[in-house]
């Protein structure tokens, strides 16, 4: 009886091991969230970072002209993840940013939600609708 106990514990044991490690890759693989940096928000998980320094101090459109080197993704290729996020929107501007140091397109999108993506791989990284954050 005892033997049975100490196997049926450790198997106990065993399967909550199991499922602590499932939920916390559940929760790893639902993407990047927002988080502050430095005491800026949001700041983003983009796959493509870049150094705040470096820029300061430029006019917007020298610090996007040498943004547009680093991004690996188009325009276009932002664009479209947006929209592939937001069925039956439309894209009324779309900008090359530095999010605290994270290189993101910002997609303004026609239902009144700006789209973060990032600017190396094409991944939705935030979406605000219009009242989760305000600068």
């Amino acid at each position: 009886m005892k033997r049975w106990m100490v196997g049926g514990g450790i198997a106990s044991l065993l399967a909550v091991v199991l499922l602590m490690g499932a939920l916390a890759v559940t929760s790893f693989a639902q993407g990047p969230t927002l988080q502050e940096q430095d005491g800026q928000f949001p700041s983003y998980g983009s796959s493509i970072q870049v150094d705040d320094a470096q820029y300061e101090g430029m006019s917007e459109a020298d610090e996007s002209a040498a943004l547009a080197g680093l991004a690996t993704i188009t325009p276009e290729q932002a664009k479209a993840a947006a929209l592939k996020a937001n069925p039956g929107a439309t894209v009324l501007k779309v900008e090359l940013d530095n999010e605290n140091g994270a290189l993101v397109y910002s997609v303004e999108l026609s239902n009144g939600a700006d789209v973060k993506v990032d600017a190396g791989n094409a991944a939705v990284l935030y979406t605000d609708s219009g009242g989760d954050y305000e600068d």
